[in-house]
């Protein structure tokens, strides 16, 4: 079982590491790093910094297990891995392995950033600093997102802040805890004033200040707004959101894990360089046979290579979503929130509206509008999350929520869909 202490000891280990490598970010003042036995820290060892650093170098552990896996089982792509037959087996075979890397690094990763929230929460009570206080709750309401999409109905731990660990709760019920964060964090981030007591990374360039903080906290709402079908909640929080739909949707406009080559840092988990002459991660064939002509996200997310059969499964395209080993991966994007009011608005029987975000999104993929219809709006809307979001962890949890894993394609004989994971058998005992 994950013990609070476990998790908190490697956890902040890997912050000790991470101040020093985290990209280009500033600490208050060289004596926040100075620790007594930094092979054995202890609680209050931790300031708000070197907690706010190592959270956001935590929520890049395991992603890459974990974006590969909820992209295979949503055939979005393939991972070709002759030295880990799982990732062709059974991710699409089933069935999962409780005790497997797969189902328990994502799962560990997301809890340890998780305890360091936590702590920071402690940190920040005693500081009276609310920035930190909501900084806190909406990285934990983050990482328990992840692993509640990968578990689904298995439900996930949502009372992990003591010794004693609560049960694990179920899908509906996770989802009311992780707005409670959310909404809680965004009220703490409204006290906060104009600036944070500690320094963000280029990831969250334009969010480094609480009030364009709390509008990345207001996304993430609506999404679990979304997961919750709680439409005019979705609305209203992408209100107060960070959405753009003036501005060009092939921008970075969202907030982002970042990478670099610096010594002990981590490179991107899922970026392949597509020169070389064999490649692992290939896109699903149905993402290109089933692409309107001329789509330019097609050809941006993907590169066409020489057709490669491995372990019965056929790709002529490679993943190319990121272009260097540096790239950034999305929490959100604004794309992703144009799309949600999209959705909202489609539930909601307000067409035009709908019509008009997805136009836009249509325009920068180079296709012509479309004229939405009370019999055509769904399927429109599921054609562009597909192609808007290809690769970045969305398709296997969008086609489950809409009653849709059983249209997925099924490419060999002894193919499955694989609806969720198991909770790990660690956390069975």
């Amino acid at each position: 079982m994950i013990t609070t202490k476990n998790v908190f000891l490697k956890g902040l280990l890997a912050l000790c590491v991470s101040c020093t490598l985290l990209l280009t970010i500033g600490c208050s003042s060289s004596s926040d790093l100075e620790f007594p036995d930094p092979n054995n820290p202890d609680q209050g060892t931790a300031t708000i910094q070197l907690l706010v650093t190592g959270i956001e170098s935590g929520t890049r552990n395991g992603l890459g297990i974990y974006l590969r896996a909820v992209d295979t089982m949503g055939r979005d792509t393939y991972f070709f891995e002759p030295s880990d037959p799982r990732y062709t087996g059974e991710l699409l075979t089933g069935p999962i392995d409780p005790g497997g890397f797969i189902s328990v690094t994502p799962w560990t990763r997301r809890y340890s950033v998780v305890k360091n929230c936590n702590i920071l929460l402690e940190r920040a009570a005693e500081k009276s600093d609310s920035g930190a206080a909501g900084f806190a709750k909406t990285m934990l309401a983050h990482e328990m997102l992840l692993n509640l999409s990968y578990m689904d109905t298995n439900g996930i731990r949502t009372d992990v802040a003591t010794e004693v660990l609560g049960p694990i709760v179920t899908k509906g019920e996770a989802l009311t805890f992780i707005a409670s964060q959310l909404d809680s964090g965004y009220s703490d981030l409204q006290a906060a004033g104009g600036s944070f007591s500690f320094n963000l990374t280029d990831g969250f360039e334009g969010f480094k200040a609480p009030g364009e903080f709390a509008k990345f906290n207001r996304g993430l709402r609506a999404r679990v707004a979304t997961y919750q079908e709680d439409w005019s909640t979705v609305l209203t929080a992408l209100s107060s959101s960070y959405i753009n739909a003036s501005s060009p949707l092939d921008t970075q406009l969202g907030v982002y894990h970042v990478y670099s080559t610096g010594a002990g840092d981590q490179v991107n988990p899922v970026f392949e360089d597509q020169s070389s002459t064999t490649i692992r991660y290939h896109a699903h064939e149905s993402f290109i046979s089933g692409a309107e002509a001329g789509d330019h996200r097609v050809t941006s997310k993907t590169s066409e290579r020489d057709e490669r059969t491995y372990d019965g499964l056929t790709s002529s395209h490679g993943f190319a979503v990121y272009t260097s080993q540096t790239a950034k991966v999305a929490m959100q994007r604004n794309e992703e929130l144009v799309l949600l009011r999209a959705e909202a608005n489609i539930e909601l029987g307000d067409l035009a509206s709908a019509e008009s975000d997805l136009n836009l999104i249509r325009d920068a993929a180079g296709l012509d509008p479309v004229t939405l219809t009370a019999g055509n709006a769904a399927d429109q809307l599921i054609y562009e999350r597909r192609y808007s979001l290809f690769g970045e962890g969305q398709r296997w949890v969008d086609m489950r929520r809409w009653g849709l894993l059983n249209t997925l394609p099924l490419d060999r004989s002894n193919d499955t869909h694989i609806e969720r994971m198991p909770i790990p058998l660690s956390e069975q005992q």
